[in-house]
């Protein structure tokens, strides 16, 4: 093996021991109903505000350094650790990320409305790197849903920029395809 294919393999194994811990920690007595607990959600204030605020955050920058990880794998040719990228991404993005997104009143609330829109930008991206059209179509329609009548919202999209969303939803409907 390569130093490069090493490194590669050292750094999936990283995040899959991470991931692996991470979830030991979450491992409680009972099962969370997270419908459930979505369902009965109301907006929060407070301390519980600025912590949801942070897992938002949180979130968009574990979608950054994703989509930085993918990107390197694809310009290196490497199928092999794509593919276990992939399942890795598919996994964080069922059980972490889309629980995290599901609450309406995020995307409504003033202080996290521009933070929501941006991860689900993101999410859409690695979506489109991951080659999963059908996803993207459904994260488009999603924030179109979410956002009517909004267009001059603040985002970061294209990836390390900043603009509007009428301008990021353009750009992810042309890029939907050329993945």
């Amino acid at each position: 093996m390569t130093i490069r294919r090493l490194s590669s393999l050292a750094l999936l194994l990283g995040l899959a021991g991470t991931l692996a811990l991470g979830s030991l920690g979450c491992a409680g007595a009972e099962p969370i109903d997270m419908d459930a607990a979505v369902r009965n959600e109301a907006p929060l204030g407070g301390e519980a505000l600025v912590q949801r605020k942070h897992d938002l955050e949180r979130a968009h920058r574990d979608l950054l350094h994703f989509h930085a990880t993918l990107t390197s794998l694809v310009d290196r040719h490497d199928s092999r650790s794509i593919s276990l990228f992939d399942g890795f991404l598919a996994a964080y993005l069922g059980e972490y990320l889309d629980p995290l997104l599901r609450s309406e009143w995020q995307s409504r609330h003033a202080e996290l409305a521009g933070v929501d829109a941006s991860l689900r930008f993101a999410k859409a991206e690695l979506l489109i790197q991951m080659r999963y059209p059908r996803r993207v179509q459904q994260t488009i329609d999603d924030i179109e849903r979410r956002y009517k009548g909004r267009d001059a919202l603040l985002i970061e999209y294209p990836i390390g920029r900043q603009g509007t969303l009428g301008d990021g939803l353009e750009m992810l409907r042309d890029r939907k395809w050329k993945g």
